[in-house]
């Protein structure tokens, strides 16, 4: 017989199901006990009738009250005491149910005898799935009920009832065999939970770690490249005109380099990890298209290539900062690999579905490739792994987003033909769309107030530096107290609040509130993270702040700077 579970767990579930499960043995004995006095009425005498019957109620009322109790058991009970009463239970069970075999079987009379055996059977048979969970009790319940009846076919005294006798035997040990096999798929199933159980949450606590990690490591990785890009600029500003200034262009360029790398890097991990949820919405593609067509038919031009865009009145469900990026990848792929020809980024119906394709007339690829373009780091023709023609990631990039998005991209090519990108998208009814807001650029910035609050003493230095290239009046420390405090001492009030998200006391949005509450609720607001922030776009719009990642282009820092004095002017570069 099998010992009990060694792991509590299982032990403690075993326990559980088997007295879960004792309802049903429980209002099947409610059943049989009447059925079974009304046919021993003309045979037994009534007092032995009605004490059998009397026992058997008592019985089940004390195992229905232990049901009801186990099924309250906190979870660090011990199982033990339950455990010893399932087998006294269950013994008492067999011994009633032996004791009503015995009045049954009359050795003179064939149906006695068949009635005894078809009792035994169903009594014990019957209760296999009831109480596998715990073999012990089955054992105690099927002892005295298989000895009622070997001993009673034994009785009569011939070789048929040795034969019956010898068929009971078997009877009870392909019962027991039965019921310890099921014994073993229970306990097998119940560690095959847990396991599962334990390594889902070490799946989760990993993703989490995972998560917070990548929070950290995006900060750390991107302050010194945003103070990286702040400098460069201040110094190609300084060195206009002389022979340093390319030097210091060249700088900005591995900047941006660099700013791209960890952008990739860091949108692979987060998109392994799970962390990205999409946001889903419905979305009209022509401004989406236009913002897009604004940036690469410039790209395009400084390569000599034509920019095609197809305008379109389509409009799809999908997340729409996954989906920029997902087509930004593409496009940033068409343009790295295309020397001649052009790039179109064009919409259609396809199938009932909505089909956002990137044509580009480039090299083509070959179709054994066609599925290893998409694993990481993988540039079919950069083997000496020219940054300038990328990193290798932008492809990998776009096949999970496309699973995060369930935008199936296809892919068809021909050598020295270019290549054909096509995304699947949900179509949507079209709805109302207002007209955007247009911010106007480059207006001055000279006498401009602005508040900052930056506690990396390298991004705060370069910040303050460049905006003052600019003409900029700067304020900056690296907590709110002290800043609000030279303010209010040198009566100056600021137009303008940038704040970054993670500071040594509290955060971003705590500053800026504080400095609006002491110099208006409508000053425009800058929250810049080198994280995901745990806030999303349509929170932080209620609150009037605009959020940007680093590193942010200076360009699109004086974008923001320059927009007139509302809430929601956008920097070009935003969070993720």
């Amino acid at each position: 017989m099998l010992p009990h579970p060694e792991d509590e767990r299982t032990r403690r579930a075993m326990l559980v199901l088997f007295y879960a499960q004792s309802g049903v043995s429980l209002v099947a004995a409610g059943l049989l006990v009447p059925l079974h006095v009304g046919t021993q009425m003309d045979r037994v005498a009534w007092p032995v009738l009605l004490a059998w019957a009397a026992a058997f109620a008592a019985l089940i009322a004390l195992r229905a009250r232990w049901k009801h109790q186990v099924a309250r058991l906190p979870e660090d009970a011990d199982p033990a005491p339950w455990e010893r009463r399932a087998e006294l239970g269950a013994l008492a069970t067999g011994v009633l149910w032996a004791l009503a075999v015995v009045m049954a079987f009359d050795t003179r009379l064939v149906a006695t005898q068949m009635y005894a055996a078809m009792l035994a059977c169903i009594t014990s048979v019957a209760s296999i799935n009831v109480m596998a969970p715990q073999p012990r009790a089955f054992a105690t319940l099927l002892a005295p009920v298989s000895v009622a009846l070997v001993t009673s076919f034994l009785r009569l005294g011939s070789w048929a009832g040795a034969y019956d006798a010898l068929l009971a035997l078997a009877a009870a040990g392909l019962a027991m065999a039965l019921t310890l096999r099921h014994t073993r798929l229970l306990r097998e199933s119940h560690a095959l939970r847990f396991e599962r159980e334990a390594l889902l949450a070490q799946t989760q606590a990993a993703r989490e770690a995972q998560t917070r990690f990548l929070a950290a490591a995006s900060h750390d990785l991107r302050q010194p490249v945003h103070a990286l890009g702040l400098l460069a600029a201040q110094a190609a500003h300084e060195l206009r005109g002389r022979r340093a200034a390319q030097t210091a262009e060249q700088l900005q360029a591995m900047a941006q380099a660099l700013d791209g790398l960890v952008e990739s890097l860091l949108d692979v991990s987060r998109l392994d990890s799970g962390a990205l949820q999409p946001q889903w919405r419905s979305l009209p593609l022509q401004p989406l298209f236009e913002r897009l067509s604004t940036e690469y038919a410039v790209l395009a031009e400084a390569k000599g290539l034509q920019w095609r865009l197809r305008p379109t009145a389509l409009w799809v469900r999908s997340d729409a900062q996954q989906l920029e990026r997902l087509l930004r990848n593409l496009l940033s792929n068409a343009l790295t690999h295309t020397a001649q020809g052009g790039v179109l980024l064009a919409a259609r119906r396809r199938g009932g579905r909505v089909q956002v394709v990137v044509w580009d007339t480039g090299p083509g690829i070959a179709p054994e490739h066609h599925e290893r373009i998409f694993q990481e780091f993988v540039q079919l023709a950069n083997p000496g792994r020219d940054r300038r023609r990328g990193h290798g990631l932008g492809l990998a990039i776009v096949a999970r987003l496309a699973r995060l998005l369930d935008h199936p991209v296809a892919l068809r090519s021909r050598l020295g033909r270019g290549s054909c990108f096509a995304v699947s998208l949900p179509e949507d009814a079209p709805r109302l769309l207002t007209e955007p807001h247009t911010v106007p650029q480059g207006q001055p910035l000279q006498g401009r107030c602005v508040a900052l609050v930056e506690d990396d003493e390298a991004v705060r230095e370069a910040t303050v530096t460049l905006l003052r290239t600019w003409g900029c009046e700067v304020w900056a420390e690296a907590e709110v107290a002290p800043l609000l405090a030279r303010l209010r001492e040198a009566g100056a009030r600021p137009q303008r609040l940038i704040s970054d998200w993670r500071l040594g006391e509290g955060d971003g949005l705590t500053a800026i509130a504080a400095l609006r509450e002491a110099f208006g609720a409508t000053l425009p607001a800058l929250l810049i993270s080198g994280e995901t922030l745990p806030l999303s776009t349509k929170t932080l719009r209620a609150l009037r702040v605009q959020p940007a990642r680093k590193p942010l282009p200076p360009a699109a820092l004086r974008a923001w700077l320059s927009a007139p004095s509302e809430p929601h002017a956008e920097p070009q570069s935003e969070p993720h």
